[in-house]
């Protein structure tokens, strides 16, 4: 009698694993569900205005009509940086598909990875302006905070272990010696 009690609680196990992964693969296959975006935040873009609004009156300190150009800028680089995403992205994808030829060619590649470089390029400089503009939008006061959000924003994005105001530590966290002194 124990046999059959082991092997229905087997079969249960393995139903609810089954179900589990059936349910897994249909949230995989039809997306997120409905409202949130990639990091869990809000996918409509208007919650995505209006938390932009808050957080840039509440960090910077901005205005309506501030806040209003702000959005507009904003609109306007993120469709520049997409279409340079997706040049970028077309470009890497004949790279590697020259790759996959019976007789790749490497200047073809070199060229291709010429290009990419260059949109790259293009696409840091583009970001670079975003980040002149927004600080030529701020009020004297207001660049002073930017600054330190800007700083806090860098510090939260680089690389795990790294700070942004000094080198890399070496492995097992110690820093370098300082220089000798001259």
């Amino acid at each position: 009698m124990d046999i059959f009690k082991e092997k229905r609680y087997l079969w249960t196990a393995i139903i609810i694993l089954v179900l589990m992964n059936l349910t897994a693969l249909t949230i995989l296959w039809l997306g997120r569900p409905e409202g949130r975006g990639p990091q869990g935040g809000p996918q409509d873009p208007g919650a995505d205005k209006m938390r932009i609004q808050q957080m840039l009156k509440k960090e910077l300190g901005f205005d309506l009509t501030q806040t209003e150009q702000y959005l507009k800028m904003r609109h306007e680089h993120r469709e520049k940086s997409r279409h340079l995403e997706m040049e970028i992205r077309e470009l890497k994808k004949e790279m590697f598909d020259e790759v996959l030829q019976e007789n790749p060619q490497p200047v073809l590649s070199d060229s291709l990875l010429k290009l990419v470089q260059e949109k790259q390029a293009y696409l840091e400089q583009l970001t670079f302006q975003h980040f002149l503009d927004l600080k030529k939008l701020c009020k004297p006061e207001q660049q002073d905070k930017l600054k330190l959000l800007m700083r806090e924003l860098f510090r939260q994005n680089s690389p795990r272990g790294m700070d942004s105001d000094g080198p890399p530590p070496r492995p097992g966290g110690k820093l370098p010696p300082p220089p000798p002194q001259k």
